[in-house]
C-alpha cells in the first residue's frame, strides 16, 4: 500500500484534498527518522515498506495534523518509536562516506 494511502485510511479521509499537506507530512517524518540516523528509505528512494518505519511516519502525520485532537499524544509516541528504532541498530543510516576511525598524523 503507498504511504499516502495508508495515512489517508488510518485518518478515515476519503478524499484527496488534502493529498498535498498529507505528503507533505510523509517527506518531513521521513526526513525526522533521518534526522535522528533511522533509515526510511528502501534501495529505491521510495519510503520502506518496514512496518515499523511506516507506522512512525503514519504517527508523526496524525501528530501533525493533531488528528482526533490528540496530536501531541501522537507525536510522543512517534518521537519513543523514532528513538527506539534509533538506538535499535537495525534502523541506522548507513554511512557512505569515507571517514576512518585511524588518527591522522599531525
Amino acid at each position: 500500500m503507498e504511504m499516502l494511502d495508508q495515512i489517508k485510511k488510518s485518518q478515515r479521509i476519503t478524499h484527496d484534498l488534502l493529498d498535498d499537506i498529507l505528503r507533505t507530512d510523509i517527506d518531513a517524518g521521513a526526513d525526522e527518522l533521518m534526522r535522528a540516523g533511522v533509515e526510511p528509505f528502501d534501495g529505491e528512494g521510495n519510503i520502506s515498506e518496514r512496518p515499523l518505519v511506516r507506522k512512525a511516519i503514519e504517527l508523526y502525520a496524525k501528530g501533525m495534523e493533531d488528528f482526533e485532537e490528540k496530536g501531541s499524544v501522537y507525536m510522543a509516541s512517534f518521537e519513543k518509536l523514532r528513538d527506539a528504532m534509533a538506538l535499535s541498530g537495525d534502523y541506522n543510516v548507513q554511512r557512505t562516506d569515507n571517514i576512518s576511525d585511524d588518527s591522522q598524523d599531525a
